[in-house]
């Protein structure tokens, strides 16, 4: 008896699942492959603990959240995406004849995709806030490059390009963590204590300080790594 190949397997599976999510985004039907739900609702940051000591950096009082829309758009390598939070989603966008904007190829992005921005590599870097995981898109074929564990509910993520590191907060354990993502896999370089509730990240492009925001007025912290 033949032996199934498993490398053709996993394309297949890729192949079927492109298709399936392409279907998705050009129908506004009732027969959604991804909706598992009735209801189909946006995964959310957890109720963070409260705080153990003072976390470090400067801290100024202040920090609100405003939730989102349900898609984000981004522009990654020239080409247009979006990310679906409602279907955890990833999809490439195209244009009709008529020069109006359609969904084409889609990937998942995990359980419950919240947050992405992206990086100088041409890739989509994506938060999975229900799956807790780091998750790398490429474009143009859409392709999942980078998938890492992020136990703690990761919400905001923000890069420095100038470093290459990821910046992603835990929303569960009030932390900020850096992973460098210049080689083919992650790497965890830093991580820090944050303000209850952090919600939001930014960071400076030239001296690499980050700042982290709280989502229920717990303070505004700016660390320098």
């Amino acid at each position: 008896m033949l032996q199934e190949d498993p490398i053709l397997r996993r394309l297949a599976a890729l192949i079927l699942t492109t298709a399936t999510l392409t279907a998705c985004g050009q129908s506004e039907g009732t027969q959604d492959p991804l909706q598992v739900a009735e209801v189909l609702e946006a995964a959310k940051p957890a109720l963070s603990p409260a705080q153990n000591g003072t976390p470090p950096g400067e801290i100024t009082p202040g920090g609100t959240f405003t939730e989102g829309d349900t898609t984000q758009k981004f522009q990654v390598n020239g080409r247009n995406v979006e990310l679906d939070r409602l279907r955890s989603a990833v999809f490439e966008m195209t244009t009709d004849d008529k020069g109006a904007p359609n969904r084409g190829a889609g990937l998942r992005a995990g359980d419950g995709a919240t947050n992405g921005v992206p990086d100088r590599y041409g890739r989509l870097l994506v938060v999975d806030t229900r799956g807790g995981e780091f998750i790398a898109f490429s474009v143009n074929p859409l392709i999942m490059r980078q998938r890492y564990p992020l136990p703690g509910t990761p919400y905001g993520i923000a890069y420095d390009g100038k470093r290459d590191i990821a910046w992603v907060t835990l929303t569960e354990r009030n932390e900020v963590v850096g992973l460098n993502v210049a080689g083919g896999e992650p790497t965890e370089k830093h991580r820090f204590p944050t303000v209850r509730q952090p919600n939001t990240v930014s960071v400076d492009q030239e001296s690499g300080r980050v700042t982290v925001t709280s989502g229920d007025n717990g303070g505004v912290q700016v660390i320098s790594p």
